[in-house]
């Protein structure tokens, strides 16, 4: 049986304060839970609601896990119509060091305020074999209830790290990175000599772009051109899309 406290405790994640405190997050939906399950190697607990038990996949039922009644899922769910399965997810940290990044293309984000846009961008670099994301401290909380949501799961399967974006970028070219950018006046990516070895992209929010810090530092500035015609046209992509547009460049020329 569910206590208060725990019910407490549960509802309190929906906060990033207390996210970051407990070092927990909420998973919910069959879907994302059952991505988390096969994925392997978190530390969870997880609540399925009565009218959810025969409804539950063979990877969910061979799971240790509460039943709980529609009523206390309606308390601890962060959703307004509850799916009736709910993981408590534990974090995990990950740490990098440059050598370990030679062989691939990671992606660096500085500034994505939006929760959907920065699940769309998790979501698009793991289909393009991304490992490594590092954000901003001013980019949403990856483990936000709508960024969880975006990722259908893929969340579960990208190492997301925090890190001071000036330093990251500025040891990462001094060891022979590569680091691309997109902004609106760079090169047009389609003219541009990329590599997927020893290489980072960097996407900015697409209401402010990339930190002028970071700009300054930046020697590959890429762009995605505009095709649109007439005098009026959308002036910038989403985020997410520019990521993903970019991200299959890369694997179209890279290495």
């Amino acid at each position: 049986m569910v206590s208060k406290a725990q019910i407490k405790h549960i509802r309190s994640l929906a906060l990033g304060k207390f996210r970051r405190q407990h070092q927990q997050f909420v998973a919910e939906g069959h879907k994302i839970v059952e991505e988390m399950l096969l994925t392997g190697g978190f530390k969870y607990q997880l609540y399925i609601s009565e009218s959810q038990t025969e409804n539950l996949s063979s990877v969910i039922k061979s799971a240790s896990y509460e039943v709980i009644s529609e009523k206390v899922m309606k308390q601890i769910s962060q959703l307004t119509t509850p799916p009736g399965v709910l993981a408590v997810v534990d974090f995990t940290t990950h740490n990098y060091e440059l050598d370990d990044l030679k062989s691939e293309i990671s992606l660096i984000l500085d500034g994505i305020r939006d929760p959907g846009n920065l699940g769309s961008i998790i979501r698009s670099a793991e289909w393009f074999g991304i490992q490594n994301i590092f954000i901003s401290a001013d980019t949403v909380d990856p483990y936000h209830p709508k960024v969880v949501q975006a990722t259908m799961g893929s969340l579960f399967r990208v190492r997301l790290m925090e890190a001071d974006l000036i330093t990251l970028i500025n040891d990462a070219q001094t060891n022979g990175f590569q680091v691309f950018a997109a902004v609106m006046d760079g090169k047009s990516v389609y003219k541009t000599k990329l590599t997927t070895k020893a290489s980072f992209l960097v996407i900015g929010s697409e209401s402010h772009g990339i930190n002028k810090k970071l700009r300054t530092l930046i020697k590959n500035p890429i762009s995605i051109p505009s095709y649109a015609r007439g005098s009026l046209k959308t002036e910038s992509l989403n985020a997410s899309v520019a990521a993903a547009v970019l991200l299959a460049e890369f694997r179209k020329y890279g290495d």
